[in-house]
């Protein structure tokens, strides 16, 4: 009778691991030898570390080669150069300079000067030459062309136009005089540093292709003017409607990963109506800053806003420091010395 052929025993090499069976694999290899195992007799790069060109300020890497995790972690540690001033002396003084790279919340109550407190920063970005990055996703491009122009005049100390009479098309032939010769300004001194973004694009993945928008944009910003860009958003609650983006944390946490890796300062507005609007534990916030009224302790052309510092990863600091909001240019100050900030 014919019997099948007998399979022969396999070699010692061929035969199955037995790593981690019995006493913990007393014939196992080391950990170390079975991983580059697996790069061996393949046509993988033989696994070793890289090395590191040495110079005097340390090893350097060239950028493409950090993660966006090793970058984070490095910046965290470190003063940065493309620090976004408010230009508000005492919030930059507890920001230890001003906006660092991640994302900060502006929060507040309907009407308490969200929008005008994004626009204060940006006033002084473009001031400073460092291009901003704003998207107008509440009142639209229309809309915040309408303050900045009525912004404008007050800045430049010469005839102005009530933004009131913008938005009613009220202006007498003078007026239309000033407001064409103010848009000339814009257009030559302040657009090229401020981009208007009034949409985003609609895909099936809305969220995705909101973070490659920005993305884009902010490289074609930086390759043009040499810096970081500045990111407004105006605002969450728009944001999270056109994106169709839930949780929360899911859009903040691309939001921020793309301001890690660009190393970029970003400003996020959101209304809030009591203090469980947001549950910000655990989420990528560098710092929360509420805007609330304060009582009526300034009359005429200024109004008197708190802006409380909840949360500062940057310095720590958390407290309350007065603001003063013009009625009528819409921009941030300080009150006059010697009201000092409230720490907690």
């Amino acid at each position: 009778m014919d019997y099948p052929p007998t399979p022969e025993e396999p070699t010692p090499s061929e035969a199955p691991s037995l790593a981690g069976v019995g006493a913990r694999g007393t014939a196992r290899a080391s950990m170390r030898e079975e991983f580059l195992a697996l790069f061996r007799d393949t046509e993988r790069a033989p696994l070793s570390l890289p090395t590191i060109p040495e110079t005097a300020d340390g090893p350097q890497l060239r950028a493409g080669a950090q993660s966006v995790f090793l970058r984070r972690f490095l910046q965290l540690g470190a003063s940065s150069a493309e620090l976004a001033p408010s230009g508000l002396a005492d919030l930059d003084d507890r920001l230890a300079g001003g906006f660092g790279f991640g994302l900060h919340l502006v929060l507040g109550l309907p009407g308490v000067g969200k929008t005008a407190f994004l626009e204060s920063v940006a006033w002084e970005a473009v001031s400073e030459r460092r291009p901003v990055l704003y998207y107008t996703l509440r009142d639209g491009g229309s809309g915040t062309w309408k303050r900045l122009i009525s912004t404008l005049g007050h800045i430049l100390d010469g005839p102005t136009i009530p933004l009131d009479a913008l938005r009613a098309h009220a202006l007498s032939p003078a007026d239309l005089q000033t407001l064409t010769r103010l848009d000339l300004v814009l257009q030559a001194s302040v657009l090229p540093y401020l981009s208007l973004v009034e949409t985003i694009p609609a895909y099936t993945d809305t969220l995705s292709a909101f973070i490659e928008d920005v993305r884009l944009r902010a490289q074609e910003v930086k390759e043009q003017h040499g810096k970081i860009p500045l990111l407004l958003i105006d605002d969450l609650d728009r944001l999270l409607v056109v994106t169709r983006a839930q949780p929360l944390s899911l859009l903040l946490s691309r939001l921020d990963d793309v301001l890690a890796a660009d190393s970029m300062p970003g400003l996020l507005s959101a209304t809030v109506l009591d203090s469980s609007s947001y549950d910000l534990g655990g989420l990528p916030i560098q710092a929360v800053l509420a805007l609330v009224p304060a009582p009526a302790s300034a009359t005429g052309a200024l109004e008197r806003v708190d802006l409380e510092l909840r949360t500062n990863a940057r310095t720590g600091w958390t407290g309350t420091l007065p603001l003063l909001r013009s009625r009528c240019s819409g921009l941030f100050t300080h009150p006059r010395a010697g009201t000092k900030p409230q720490s907690v």
